[in-house]
């Protein structure tokens, strides 16, 4: 890759788009650049030296393998993004493995030299921006992950006060408190109050105060029994 094109890349990366002219210097002399084929590995898991590795073109995927062969997706990396900080800070084994998933890109940079760019205070902001967004990802994958669990068992204690006949249209029931139905479904009471109002707004049901008003009991089971709405 020619020199200007790996700088205009290199450029694009967030951790290092604040270095200063000196470290520039550093990271062009320092930094090895590889092309990689679909299905390749990039770095494996348990490696005590990994490096930090930036995807300057194509696609990476990162993610745990069982004993067993299976899978555990941890996350897929764009142009611009990088893998690899925290177990570096943290001095310990990469604690997963990462794949091409289309032809890639991928600018390393060693331990030894990510160390020694660590002692920057504009790096160190770089990577804080870096890791906290990581953080901010992976709550909204455990939110998102967990939410229909969490539906379902507040969704089934509604159903649970449905009589045996819902005779007529739109049949009423008594819900406990948010507190009592939080302990029920086994979630907070934030969560109750977000099923609810999702419920609400889905015209499967209308609150009214204590009571509600089943506008879709269909819907209703569904949600309870873990399935799709629709």
């Amino acid at each position: 890759m020619k020199e200007e094109a790996l700088n205009r890349l290199l450029k694009e990366q967030k951790l290092l788009a604040a270095s200063t002219d000196g470290e520039w210097k550093c990271i062009l002399e320092w930094v090895r650049v590889v092309r990689i084929k679909v299905g390749a590995q990039v770095a494996f898991a348990s490696d005590e030296n990994s490096a930090l590795h930036m995807l300057l073109e194509g696609e990476l995927r990162a993610f745990i393998a069982s004993v067993d062969g299976r899978e555990t997706p941890i996350c897929t990396l764009g142009r611009g993004q990088a893998i690899g900080m925290a177990p570096i800070i943290q001095q310990a084994p990469l604690p997963f493995s990462v794949t091409a998933t289309a032809p890639s890109t991928v600018a390393s940079l060693s331990r030894t030299h990510v160390r020694l760019l660590l002692r920057s205070p504009s790096f160190m902001h770089s990577v804080s921006e870096q890791l906290a967004a990581e953080y901010m990802a992976l709550a909204q994958r455990v939110e998102k992950s967990s939410a229909p669990r969490a539906n379902a068992r507040v969704a089934a204690v509604i159903a649970s006060r449905l009589s045996e006949q819902v005779a007529g249209e739109w049949p009423a029931v008594e819900i406990p408190d948010q507190a009592t139905m939080a302990a029920l479904a086994q979630v907070s009471r934030e969560t109750v109050s977000r099923v609810l109002k999702a419920l609400e707004t889905d015209a499967i049901i209308i609150r009214m105060g204590r009571r509600l008003r089943i506008r879709d009991v269909a819907r209703l089971q569904r949600i309870a029994a873990g399935l799709r709405p629709d």
